[in-house]
């Protein structure tokens, strides 16, 4: 130590100075204004966020999503990546889901320190399920908006997904920089597996991106189309996809034709 102090002395002397400059009277007054007060943040964080959809690539993402979590990043599992990611020794820091069917199957494996967020719109049994866990409650933009329940309530928009929800909420967080692992918002190569876990699919479409065709099903061609409108409603956010899917050939050909990515 620079300087000695008898430290017990120091805070008797600091005892009397509050008292006499008032502080405790100051700090009761000000709790009587009911002001909010300063909370640590949730996530701890480098300013980019991780989030984790259910496409066929992602048992080859596990070790770059384990070195995105050594860099303090937030991970986001999208619906039934969240035991999958659990089981692999990844715990999510966040759980995202606006699923109004019963999906309480994809949380059997919770975890004390991942938040999840739920919609209002999810099943109540998904929210049973997660009872002794840290739940954070959201609402959608959508079809619920008449609902006189919501008024005057934040709603969450960014398309028919959970994994665009999750973007938005990120964004509305703070967050501007996404890394987006298992989105491929198509088909393996097969044609027909649409999920990691080899679950198929029925009816089969298409959407081409600079002479190159995915094959998707329905939810995953939305997906890939209210993808894009993205950058109109969030004009500093950007990408970092990985992978040969839909959303990854998106960004690369925004980035070919020099726009915002």
């Amino acid at each position: 130590m620079l300087v000695r102090t008898d430290y017990q002395e120091t805070q008797k002397h600091l005892a009397v100075a509050s008292d006499g400059h008032g502080w405790v009277s100051h700090i009761r007054a000000a709790l009587a204004r009911d002001l909010p007060e300063f909370i640590p943040t949730t996530l701890p964080h480098d300013g980019t966020f991780v989030v984790c959809g259910s496409g066929p690539s992602l048992p080859e993402s596990l070790e770059a999503i384990r070195a995105q979590q050594a860099k303090r990043r937030p991970i986001c599992a999208i619906k039934g990546t969240h035991d999958y990611l659990v089981e692999q020794g990844i715990e999510p820091s966040l759980f995202v889901s606006v699923e109004p069917r019963d999906r309480s199957q994809q949380v059997r494996l919770q975890t004390t320190r991942t938040l999840y967020y739920l919609a209002s719109r999810v099943h109540p049994a998904v929210f049973d399920q997660l009872e002794d866990r840290n739940i954070i409650v959201f609402h959608t933009y959508g079809t619920d908006n008449d609902l006189p329940e919501l008024a005057g309530r934040l709603l969450v928009g960014g398309g028919t997904t959970s994994g665009l929800r999750a973007i938005t909420l990120g964004y509305l967080m703070g967050f501007a920089k996404f890394v987006l692992y298992g989105f491929d918002s198509c088909l393996a190569t097969d044609g027909q597996t649409k999920r990691f876990s080899g679950e198929q699919a029925g009816t089969v479409l298409d959407r081409w991106v600079n002479g190159e065709r995915f094959l998707c099903n329905g939810a995953m061609a939305m997906q890939a189309d209210e993808f894009q409108q993205i950058y109109n409603v969030f004009p500093d956010i950007t990408f970092e996809i990985p992978g040969n899917g839909l959303l990854a050939a998106i960004v690369k050909e925004r980035r070919r034709l020099g726009k915002h990515a």
